[in-house]
């Protein structure tokens, strides 16, 4: 599977750090999450996300799981506010 940011790392020669997570806002409509580690809570308005000890919640309306896989996740849907805690 195609992994942004592993290929960016690659282009750069930057050394992979493990346990990192990298998150990506698309103009409010989409984010992608690298380095996740499992769902927490999923609605339509609020997606929580584990990554290296910390929890990111994803709030807005319309919200879906586009693609998810061992280590990444893409969410879509009105995008308000991002938080990592």
């Amino acid at each position: 599977m195609f992994n942004f940011f592993s290929e960016i790392k690659k282009e750069l020669k930057i050394p992979e750090i493990e346990g990192s997570y990298n998150i990506v806002n698309i103009n409010g409509k989409a984010v992608y999450i690298e380095g996740q580690n499992g769902l927490v809570n999923l609605s339509d308005s609020l997606v929580m996300v584990k990554v290296k000890g910390k929890i990111v919640s994803v709030s807005g309306k319309n919200l879906k799981l586009k693609e998810i896989s061992i280590s990444t996740i893409s969410i879509a849907g009105e995008i308000d506010k991002i938080e990592v805690n």
